[in-house]
């Protein structure tokens, strides 16, 4: 065999050779998901106060010493209950005269009336002048009028009264007293004490304008749609869910925000009026997309994209448009269908139009 003859056996074993061991070595191992769906979140984190709807600064209308403190401080107080109690004595003697007052008034009243009722009759029948049918017709007017400023007295008389005991009129928890049982106080005495509702309580946030107007666009959208969830202090969440409820009447023209109120049952009283709190604004559409595991969307300067896979796993590239993350899933808006396959790992192995072979997760 001469040489020119050697070279092309060896040249074709060779090539034989390869052609034998290709397919094995360009196998390519990927990972592969299938295209689940979720429920599209949009969800913004803010910073927020918890304010009480609700704060009653108990204050002294009339003078006197105080006979009883009703309540211990730092205590949960119910509505009606009696917080203060003053020296009643002088203001039931005060009523008492004013009811006295009210009699005697009445009964110059019913005289005048029946004076000026004989008055008119013999001013009719021309025996009496009209002098005195005048002089009548004033008396009973005065008389009256004076019926009416005692009973008046008599009003203010009860109403100081009732006075004497400082009530609470809301449910809520009490501070500490300024005043203390036998001091004698007057209505320039200040602040006794403080109540502040504790359940239900509000949430107060700023939102930008922008995510106001691209996430719900109306503020009956708003109220509707979004669910507020609160993280404590120590970074535990809240158990319960507040829903928006007011929204103030403009917004800050040096932020560009808008405050709104949120409500939040407070039944075990975690929340505390003035503490700050992290603001989980979500808006559930309750409309499922397509999703898939975030390290299978890749990127570039035109677009997003996955690598999908057809029946003979042959990978062919899909741009997508994305949506939020939600925890370990990422929402696809535009571009796939759930049931769809794509490759979650070794993406810079894939060679669109060359098959691979696909590892499930």
């Amino acid at each position: 065999m001469n040489k020119a003859k050697l070279s092309l056996f060896v040249f074709l074993t060779c090539a034989g050779l390869m052609a034998a061991e290709t397919p094995q070595a360009q196998k390519v191992y990927v990972s592969v998901g299938t295209v689940g769906t979720t429920e599209n979140v949009t969800q913004h984190r803010y910073t927020g106060r918890v304010v009480s709807p609700a704060k009653v600064d108990l204050v002294a209308r009339i003078s006197g010493e105080i006979m009883e403190v009703g309540f211990e401080e730092g205590t949960f107080v119910t509505e009606g209950q009696a917080m203060y109690k003053i020296d009643d004595v002088p203001y039931k003697a005060e009523v008492m005269a004013a009811e006295g007052k009210v009699t005697e008034c009445k009964a110059k009243a019913e005289y005048a009336e029946q004076t000026f009722k004989r008055m008119e009759d013999l001013y009719n029948k021309q025996v009496t002048s009209k002098d005195n049918y005048d002089n009548a017709k004033s008396q009973l007017a005065m008389a009256n009028a004076a019926v009416q400023s005692a009973e008046a007295n008599l009003i203010k008389a009860k109403e100081n009264l009732s006075y004497t005991v400082i009530s609470s009129p809301i449910a809520g928890k009490v501070g500490t007293t300024a005043i203390t049982k036998g001091n004698y106080i007057t209505p320039s005495s200040g602040i006794l004490a403080s109540v502040i509702q504790q359940d239900p309580l509000r949430v107060r946030f700023a939102i930008s304008n922008k995510d106001f107007l691209k996430d719900y666009g109306s503020e009956k959208e708003l109220k509707e749609k979004a669910v507020v969830s609160v993280k404590l202090g120590d970074g535990s969440l809240y158990p319960e869910t507040g829903k928006v409820t007011i929204t103030e009447n403009q917004s800050n023209e040096a932020t560009d925000t808008v405050i709104l109120y949120a409500v939040f049952a407070n039944p075990e009283y975690k929340l505390s009026p003035g503490a700050t709190v992290s603001v989980l604004l979500t808006k559930n559409e309750s409309v499922t997309y397509p999703c898939v595991l975030p390290s299978a969307v890749m990127h570039d300067g035109a677009a997003s994209y996955v690598y999908v896979l057809d029946e003979k796993n042959i990978p062919s590239r899909r741009n997508v448009k994305e949506g939020v993350q939600k925890g370990d899933k990422q929402i696809i808006l535009e571009g796939l269908k759930a049931g769809e396959r794509v490759v979650t790992d070794g993406m810079l192995k894939v060679v669109p139009g060359s098959e691979v072979v696909p590892v499930e997760e």
